[in-house]
């Protein structure tokens, strides 16, 4: 288990801020409200706890998730609530498709919503470190949050210990507050090392967070 340096995690932070500031652009772009976002909470997390955090609430949700490969191998989670994130809809599939009662036209616009944040923030830490960020197809959960995750991770992960980065939004005007958390293993965390010494030493100012 890696020990981070208050540095580094400030830095981390920074990083992924400016990030999910991208997809909230790109979110309020759509839905033609401002996104409104929290500071990053950082901690350091085994797996399983998280489970066992999720299970404190019983609340539905729409649960999107992204494994991310090669260079940074992570995890990228967006826990929608479901009855007010159902209203999203609205904003991504034409009005007559929206008033059907079909479950997989609700899954495919939550799915797309849960695309284009996920690229806006992964595309904005590429650009900063120069990389190309792969990305596998996005999975879809509708229902707890803890079942969401055990099905989502893979279970021989569970008890690695992350970096869980959560950060909420907020939708104006709505009662639609959703949270992120990127899960960055050791191995993660070790790419962003070799690339933090040099942008934090001014390596890429053109790049670099302000």
């Amino acid at each position: 288990m890696i020990l981070y340096t208050d540095d580094q995690l400030d830095f981390v932070a920074e990083i992924f801020n400016i990030g999910v500031n991208k997809a909230a652009e790109s979110l309020g772009a759509l839905v033609e409200r401002d996104i409104s976002l929290s500071v990053p909470n950082l901690s350091l997390i085994q797996a399983i706890d998280l489970v066992s955090e999720l299970c404190m609430t019983t609340d539905s949700v729409c649960g999107v998730f992204k494994r991310i490969a090669d260079p940074l191998e992570s995890y990228a989670v967006i826990l929608f609530p479901k009855q007010e994130s159902l209203k999203l809809i609205n904003y991504v599939v034409p009005p007559g498709m929206a008033e059907e009662d079909s479950a997989q036209i609700r899954a495919d616009a939550i799915t797309e919503i849960g695309n284009i944040l996920i690229g806006a923030c992964l595309g904005s830490i590429a650009d900063t470190f120069g990389i190309t960020i792969d990305l596998d197809l996005p999975i879809i959960h509708i229902e707890n949050p803890s079942d969401f995750f055990l099905k989502s991770i893979v279970i021989d992960d569970l008890c690695e210990y992350f970096l869980d980065i959560r950060i909420n939004m907020v939708v104006e005007n709505t009662a639609l507050t959703f949270h992120w958390d990127f899960l960055l293993p050791d191995s993660a965390f070790t790419f962003l090392h070799q690339h933090m010494d040099r942008l934090m030493a001014g390596g890429q100012d053109h790049n670099a967070p302000s």
